[in-house]
């Protein structure tokens, strides 16, 4: 059986690192008791993943976590611990109990929904129109530690539309990012795109990037939620 959670990372933690993250879960999971498996070997560790790692300094109200239980417990009992046991700025939105052959929370991620917060000079509209326009938007992406080529996207594959709101020099942006077998992209690495290739006058170091959903698709497209109500 597995635990599926959908949990935070607020504001007041959005500068640890995904492994920080995960390893401040892991530290929660041991003092709650939870009958979490561990797999075999010299040195076993904790079955126990996130479906989607999330860039330093962005918040959520969406990331996805699966824990491998040894043994049945009560949803409710599990998340009463649990949630007794995170430390600030990870809570428990919703939970749910998958029997061990369900698919991998991480294989089913297939888009992830942003809102962005970020000050802007002036109205952005004729910039923004120029990406919706654009057929192509090429963004070539550094390899990880300066190892490797460099790879060369399309940003419109990735991100076909964007939804502004401009007032007072405050942009606000809405857009989803596909989650494909073979990459995506960052948030961050977008509002770069929109400030460096559309000459968005935006400030870049102030932007508040916020993920506020994770999500499958149907065969029709329809987004899916990766996990049922608690």
């Amino acid at each position: 059986m597995k635990l599926r959670l959908q949990i935070t990372k607020e504001s007041g933690i959005r500068f640890i690192s995904h492994l920080e993250y995960q390893r401040s879960i892991e530290k929660a999971i041991r003092r709650a008791g939870i009958p979490v498996a561990y797999s075999e070997g010299f040195n076993p560790h904790m079955k126990f993943s996130l479906a989607s790692a999330l860039s330093v300094g962005v918040t959520s109200s969406c990331e996805f976590a699966e824990i491998r239980l040894a043994e049945e417990r009560p949803l409710p009992e599990l998340v009463k611990a649990l949630a007794a046991a995170l430390p600030m700025g990870i809570h428990i939105v919703r939970a749910d109990l998958a029997e061990d052959k369900a698919p991998k929370l991480m294989a089913q991620a297939q888009g992830a929904s942003y809102e962005v917060h970020v000050p802007c000079a002036s109205d952005p509209a004729s910039q923004l129109a120029a990406f919706a326009a654009a057929p192509e938007v090429p963004y070539t992406k550094a390899h990880k530690k300066g190892k490797g080529k460099p790879k060369t996207i399309d940003v419109k594959s990735f991100i076909p539309q964007v939804e502004a709101r401009w007032q007072d020099g405050s942009l606000e942006l809405r857009f989803d990012i596909r989650i494909t077998p073979t990459g995506s992209m960052k948030a961050s690495e977008f509002l770069q795109v929109l400030e460096q290739d559309f000459q968005v006058p935006l400030a870049f170091s102030q932007a508040d990037i916020r993920r506020v959903d994770l999500y499958s698709r149907d065969g029709e497209g329809r987004k899916i939620p990766l996990i049922g109500e608690a």
